[in-house]
């Protein structure tokens, strides 16, 4: 995009498109106390969105399912995820739709039979599940619109050892928007299975800044070479995630740890010459890659 002296608008190294820039107004509109800072990190989050709905263009029949942050809870992300028929987990803040929570705490209390309300024990967690569907949410997006949305909430509890030694009681609360209603049948696969999910996204990054990886440096003031960079560095980490997690290495990986096993491996690859013409018949004879299923380890798993 061109500004009105005709050079192109660049946002760290990147063009800035005319949608970009509505996006930009329509926030500063929105929210016009905003700082820099969080105008930059709003924008960022809202333009997420794009390449789901480009997703959507070249696989119209795939089902999809957006776990999304506190950020998305608005009237028009949840329009245009119903527009596309894509379910979705949205983080509700305590602060968020006011007139939401109103209406959800309101019926909760109302709910004396237990009808809305499901416990279960998770991972040693002491969970209470409770929710409310079909809450109109009213919005204005160019006109009054209004959307039946579903908030379902879960109380925690469980113990913990201390520095001290000590057994401590600790308590968590988690709430979402949900696309589809909820019910005792399905509230743990939304919630447990799919939602609470969405963190192991946010580890993804902070293993790639911070443990090996070096991705918080900016490697160059090129942005085709940093974007080639950021399609490596993912293959890459695609990779290394599937040795770590095959069954062949497994009890060498719990025996020596994930950091000595990465410098061994570094050491073999860099300090000694590889046999190549065993490479390629191994890469000629048939192979399977059998992984460890993920919530089974660092306990007594079971394969798959």
């Amino acid at each position: 995009m061109a500004d009105s002296s005709g050079k192109d608008i660049l946002l760290c190294g990147r063009d800035f498109t005319e949608q970009d820039l509505w996006v930009v107004k329509e926030t500063v509109r929105r929210f016009p106390r905003l700082s820099q800072t969080e105008l930059a990190h709003t924008i960022c989050e809202k333009k997420r969105l794009l390449p789901t709905a480009i997703t959507k263009q070249e696989f119209p029949k795939l089902p999809l399912t957006l776990l999304m942050d506190g950020l998305y809870a608005n009237g028009p992300v949840m329009e245009v995820c119903r527009k596309n028929k894509w379910e979705f987990m949205i983080v509700l803040k305590d602060k968020s739709l006011p007139s939401v929570w109103q209406e959800a705490k309101g019926l909760m209390r109302l709910n004396s039979e237990g009808e809305y309300r499901y416990e279960r024990t998770w991972q040693g967690r002491r969970q209470v599940f409770r929710w409310v569907n079909g809450i109109e949410y009213d919005y204005i997006s160019g006109k009054h619109k209004i959307l039946a949305i579903h908030l379902v909430t879960c109380d925690e509890s469980w113990e913990e050892i201390d520095k001290k030694g000590c057994t401590v009681m600790k308590t968590s609360r988690h709430a979402w928007i949900s696309s589809e209603p909820i019910n005792w049948k399905n509230v743990h696969e939304r919630c447990n299975l799919a939602a609470r999910k969405r963190w192991l996204h946010e580890n993804n990054i902070l293993k790639e800044k911070h443990q090996g990886y070096r991705y918080e440096h900016i490697i160059s003031h090129n942005w085709n070479a940093m974007r080639g960079y950021h399609y490596l560095m993912h293959i890459g980490r695609m990779l290394n995630e599937m040795v770590l997690h095959s069954i062949s290495l497994t009890e060498h990986l719990k025996e020596v740890g994930v950091q000595s096993f990465i410098r061994k491996f570094f050491i073999a690859m860099t300090q000694r010459s590889l046999d190549t013409e065993r490479i390629r018949q191994r890469v000629k004879s048939t192979c399977q890659l059998r992984l460890v299923l993920e919530e089974d380890w660092k306990t007594s798993r079971q394969l798959a």
